[in-house]
């Protein structure tokens, strides 16, 4: 036996590859580099193929399902083999040959698919490889379905369809792990490969734009790294958040310790912290392996660091240079500004101080005057303003305007220098006008007053009165103070109330409008201190004292009625008190005159007058008129008379109200009393004579047991002539009050009670004693 034919069962390398990588790639036979496919397969390599085709893969989930035919299996009936589909990884195999026509033609069993003969049948009718390569072949193209569907508006990664409405990716049927319920394995769609595949790509784009990551080689044989250059602007742009922030040399050469991040980083000064990190910095280095030199790497990197802090120093004193040079430029435009406004501002004083040097001329009048002025205002309204130039001019003014009024007489022409001050009114302000008037208006007045009469007070008014447009008010009723009131008083004081024909108020009231403060100071007190002195042998018949007083009743407001109240009450009271009172005729003369003071007093002080000197002696008179029984219509028409005698003012009062309706009540019990029948005689005999006793005595003891004994008080006050009048809007202990003479006195079941101290503390008194009370 040669050594070709001895077989040698040693383990080689080539066996030992072999078993630990079954799937590698095979030495192609020498016959199969002859014959190629058509070569023979041995024994052994079909038991090789054989091994291969039962080595089974873990199944993949995420792959689609396979779905097995539908029907019924029916016994004697061969199960029909499946071919598996190898995944993208099979594709690097060696390459399988085809089989024999005589292993076609063999039945085909359930066991057959471990010969090598289905093996190779089944390998030859494998179908493509569909698995992770789909699509690959684009990559060979143009992409023009791609650019056919961008240039429909497709955006990648989104729905199709206008508004995106449909799917993004292609429904998947994924298969469960188990065979658990629904959801037991989590969800029931697969992996959405299109949204990760958007994501992917989205991140590279990223990490492209931020040259952080290096370039797929799928496409190259080169693995060489992707190096990026940092340009001077790039260090100006990284440094830009420091280079305003510290200005001090000394600072920011500082070294710093950065311990924030995942290393430590050693920084040359304060400016690097906010600086970004440098690239790459973040993510793992490759271990170098064949060259490491950390000093020189350390060196390079402090040249590189001192090189970017002298970029963005000298960046930093360069943009503080131009920002010099932009506020250079400000502060140069704004001085050019103030010099062209001094400019202005000095070419307006030289043309004013030209225009003013005319007024100082001697000859200048006082036309000239006006229209320099009035030009100065019109061409230089601000300057004018600001500088008081309409003061200067009141000064420059004031001569020629002394010119002018040397022959101005004010109570003859009062009128005639009124436009001449009105056009200098416009040009000179307040102060200086009223200044100017102060100067020449008002001594003019004052020189005219010297000569004027008092008790013609027409001239002199108009000469204050028509400059009411051209002078201030406070300047009128000043002139009207200092120079007219003083010579109203001087006649007022030679004024005889008794003897002078001309009244009083027709040359003093009309100054009140003017000078009615200065009136009130001075003159007014005068007039009402001689009045008084007249009025004490004043007489109420005589209407002058009231036609004098009326006068001055808008000018003294309240100090003519308190001197109507010290000075003519009195009279009217009094006139009441001691006048006679007819019942039946209209012979109350002393009551219509004080009636014609209506207007005056007023309707409660009449109304006072009236029930303290009239109602009472009418009360009482009435009274005992009543007691006499007359008849009852002349007691009604006299009723009627003397209330008509009383105006309506006055009888809305209340105590007029009382007093009438209280004579109302005396009349109703006056026709009472005489429709009753009168009590029966005595049954016994008087044996002693009466005394005498008038007639109303007598109808006072007859009508005793009919009458209450607040009427029977009142009765007895009458018969006696003592006053006895209720008291109006007054009670005690539900009781009206009544005044006899000076006291207070009410009745309360038959018990008189009195009081001394106008209603403080009341007691009881006898009707004896109260009456002799009050007749002392």
């Amino acid at each position: 036996m040669s050594d070709d034919e001895v077989i040698r069962f040693e383990i080689t390398d080539y066996d030992l590859d072999n078993e630990f990588n079954p799937n590698r790639g095979r030495k192609a036979k020498k016959e199969q580099q002859i014959y190629g496919v058509w070569a023979k397969d041995s024994d052994e390599e079909d038991n090789e193929d054989n091994i291969r085709q039962r080595t089974r893969k873990q199944k993949d989930f995420s792959a689609p399902i396979g779905f097995v035919a539908g029907g019924v299996q029916q016994a004697g009936k061969k199960k029909e083999q499946k071919k598996e589909i190898e995944s993208s990884d099979a594709s690097t195999s060696r390459p399988t040959f085809a089989a024999d026509s005589s292993d076609e033609e063999s039945p085909v069993n359930p066991d057959e698919r471990e010969t090598a003969g289905l093996r190779r049948m089944g390998q030859g009718m494998r179908p493509p490889n569909l698995g992770g390569n789909v699509g690959a072949w684009e990559k060979h193209t143009k992409g023009i379905g791609a650019k056919l569907l961008l240039q429909m508006g497709y955006k990648p990664g989104k729905g199709l369809g206008k508004d995106l409405q449909g799917i993004s990716a292609p429904v998947e049927a994924t298969l469960r792990k188990g065979r658990g319920a629904i959801g037991a394995y989590g969800p029931e769609k697969a992996a959405q490969k299109a949204k990760k595949e958007e994501e992917r790509r989205l991140k590279e784009k990223e990490e492209k734009e931020k040259g952080t990551t290096e370039k797929t080689y799928n496409w190259k044989k080169s693995h060489k790294g992707r190096y990026f250059y940092r340009d001077a602007a790039d260090v100006i742009q990284e440094g830009k958040p420091t280079m305003h922030t510290i200005s001090s040399n000394e600072l920011s050469r500082v070294p710093v310790i950065d311990l924030t991040g995942r290393e430590k980083r050693v920084l040359s000064g304060y400016h690097a912290l906010r600086a970004a990190a440098p690239r790459f910095e973040h993510e793992p280095r490759r271990e170098c392996r064949h060259f490491a030199a950390p000093q020189l790497a350390h060196n390079l990197e402090l040249v590189v660091d001192c090189c970017e802090q002298d970029i963005i120093q000298n960046a930093r004193e360069l943009q503080t240079a131009e920002d010099e040079i932009v506020v250079l430029q400000r502060e140069l435009e704004e001085c050019d500004a103030k010099l062209t406004e001094q400019d202005e501002v000095i070419s307006k004083m030289q043309g004013i101080i030209r225009r003013v040097q005319e007024l100082a001329e001697p000859d200048v009048s006082l036309e000239m005057a006006h229209e320099v002025l009035a030009d100065l205002k019109e061409t230089y309204p601000a300057e004018y303003e600001v500088f008081g130039l309409g003061t200067i001019a009141g000064n420059i003014v004031s001569p020629l305007l002394s010119a002018l009024l040397a022959t101005w007489q004010p109570l003859e022409n009062p009128e005639e220098p009124i436009p001449t001050f009105l056009k200098w009114k416009k040009l000179l302000t307040d102060e200086a006008y009223s200044s100017l008037l102060w100067q020449h208006y008002v001594p003019h007045i004052n020189t005219a007053a010297e000569s004027w009469n008092p008790r013609v007070p027409g001239p002199m008014l108009r000469a204050l009165t028509s400059w009411s447009e051209a002078c201030p008010q406070w300047v009128v009723s000043a002139a009207a103070a200092r120079c007219v009131v003083p010579k109203i008083l001087d006649a007022v004081n030679k004024w005889d109330p008794t003897g002078d024909t001309q009244p009083l108020h027709q040359w003093v009231l009309p100054w009140h409008e003017i000078a009615g403060e200065a009136l009130a100071r001075g003159t007014y007190p005068a007039i009402r201190s001689r009045l008084a002195t007249a009025l004490g042998a004043w007489h109420p018949a005589d209407p002058s004292a009231r036609t004098l007083l009326a006068a001055w009743r808008h000018a003294w407001g309240s100090a003519l009625t308190a001197m109507l109240h010290q000075h003519i009450v009195p009279k009217l009271d009094h006139c009441l008190q001691h006048g006679a009172l007819d019942l039946v005729g209209s012979g109350n003369a002393a009551w219509l005159w004080c009636v014609d003071w209506l207007e005056l007093l007023g309707a409660p002080t009449l109304a006072a007058i009236a029930s303290r000197a009239l109602l009472p002696r009418w009360l009482a008179a009435l009274a005992a008129w009543l007691n006499t029984n007359p008849p009852h219509a002349t007691v009604l028409t006299s009723y009627t008379d003397f209330k008509k005698m009383f105006p309506e003012e006055v009888l809305k009062e209340p105590a007029v109200r009382d007093a009438f309706r209280k004579a109302l009540d005396m009349l109703n019990r006056s026709t009472d009393i005489d429709s009753v029948e009168p009590p029966p005689p005595p049954r016994f005999t008087v044996t002693e004579a009466p005394k005498e006793t008038s007639r109303i005595a007598d109808v006072l003891a007859l009508s005793t047991q009919q009458k209450s004994f607040s009427e029977l008080l009142e009765s007895r006050c009458i018969e006696k002539g003592i006053t006895f009048v209720p008291i109006a809007g007054k009670t005690r202990e539900g009781r009206p009050l009544y005044k006899i003479g000076d006291m207070q006195c009410y009745v309360i079941r038959n018990v008189i009670m009195y009081s001394e101290d106008n209603g403080r503390t009341f007691g009881p008194i006898s009707m004896d004693r109260l009456i002799a009370m009050v007749e002392d």
